[in-house]
């Protein structure tokens, strides 16, 4: 579920390329957990000129679930 936009700072707003980063995953990754439902950008771009904006509170939530069913060694 996406974080509403009242209840975040620009510095929370990160494009594709930042969100991997944050992640520790690649861009493409990104772009299939868009696709697949997983993620959805706070800001969504025209495609052209401007880019999705994904919170940096829906990236910790998703990693978080992602850990959790990770099975331990």
């Amino acid at each position: 579920m996406a974080t509403p936009l009242t209840h975040l700072y620009s510095s929370d707003l990160l494009d594709p390329d930042q969100a991997a980063e944050y992640a520790g995953v690649r861009p493409v990754t990104i772009r299939q957990w868009k696709l697949r439902g997983l993620l959805r950008p706070a800001l969504t771009g025209d495609g052209h000129r401007t880019r999705h904006l994904y919170a940096r509170p829906d990236l910790d939530a998703l990693m978080a679930t992602r850990q959790a069913k990770t099975p331990k060694r």
